[in-house]
């Protein structure tokens, strides 16, 4: 009899180590679970880091290409003008708000503000020359001491291929991405050729020797 009830049933230290083999079982896959969704939450946000920024730099891309040959900047500043979609001329400024990267379209249709990059500790805008350098700067402050008033539309001026514009280059510092506090990405667009304001050109009346 004995031996027939000991067949028919499980001891209770059999049922004790089958509930701690679940619970084990069961905490190796919540573990397991957890993590996963951890990675899959890190890798989403990483892609659409990505994504953001890439967007950003393909409409700095765009807005250059389109230059129609104004253009000023400084540190995280830069302003030009651009043609747009139905062929006018718009003002395109972008700025860097707390750590936010701005862009805003002035026209004929008002102003709109677009928010580019969020989470940009610094932007640098600085710009190459056909001479070879780089400038922190454009244009450059007018050497005679006077000042200037930006890049000038039209007039006579005195060019020199030297000094002209051949690309702008756009430095971003992110803060938190891929958990790497300080990295940063760059841009550079090729332009054409963007003559450097000078002083206007005299223009001598007819018949009148200099």
């Amino acid at each position: 009899m004995t031996a027939k009830r000991r067949r028919d049933g499980f001891t209770l230290i059999e049922v004790l180590i089958a509930l701690v083999l679940f619970a084990l079982i069961g905490i190796a896959g919540f573990t397991l679970l957890d993590g996963v969704l951890r990675t899959q939450g890190a890798t989403e946000t990483r892609l659409a880091r990505m994504a953001e920024i890439q967007r950003a730099m393909l409409v700095v891309t765009s807005d250059l290409d389109q230059l129609t040959g104004s253009v000023a900047g400084s540190g995280g500043g830069l302003s030009l003008r651009k043609i747009d979609v139905s062929g006018g001329i718009v003002s395109v400024r972008y700025d860097l708000t707390g750590e936010t990267l701005t862009r805003t379209v002035s026209g004929p249709g008002g102003e709109r503000v677009q928010v580019l990059v969020i989470g940009v500790s610094t932007a640098r805008w600085t710009f190459h020359r056909r001479r070879g350098d780089w400038l922190d700067v454009w244009p450059l402050p007018d050497p005679s001491g006077m000042a200037s008033a930006g890049p000038q539309l039209g007039g006579a001026t005195r060019l020199n291929p030297d000094e002209g514009l051949t690309a702008v280059a756009l430095d971003l510092t992110l803060t938190g991405l891929d958990g790497r506090p300080g990295a940063t990405v760059r841009r550079l667009v090729s332009i054409p050729l963007t003559d450097a304001p000078q002083a206007p050109v005299a223009v001598t009346p007819a018949g009148v020797v200099p």
